[in-house]
């Protein structure tokens, strides 16, 4: 597989982006992240995402704005435009992504299945 090939197959389609998911998610440790799916394991020892993290506490700032005005969420941002995400974004948003199967529980334990 050449290069090229490779780096298509990285590119990264956000749904944060025109909301296809949700924009951003909260920790049970009261973080803000940019979406449900970053909350794993595997990112919390990334040190570009634990940079993220350290700014994003919601007891320490005064409205979630404050948090999204934070230059690591700015540099976030701008990267996430060009292509360069967190493992985990590039799993859940790449561009040519398979057929992926949700199961969502809405307010009143309402559940449905989203395809995208």
């Amino acid at each position: 597989m050449s290069k090229k090939d490779k780096e298509k197959i990285n590119e990264l389609d956000p749904k944060c982006f025109d909301r296809r998911q949700h924009n951003y998610g909260f920790t049970n440790r009261g973080e803000l992240i940019p979406c449900c799916w970053l909350d794993n394991q595997n990112n919390r020892v990334d040190p570009e995402y634990q940079k993220l993290l350290n700014v994003s506490n919601i007891k320490e700032h005064d409205s979630i704005e404050d948090i999204l005005l934070q230059s690591e969420w700015i540099e976030f941002n701008k990267n996430l435009a060009k292509g360069k995400g967190f493992p985990q974004c590039h799993k859940v948003c790449k561009k040519e992504a398979k057929f992926q199967r949700q199961t969502i529980y809405e307010p009143g334990f309402n559940k449905r299945v989203k395809e995208t």
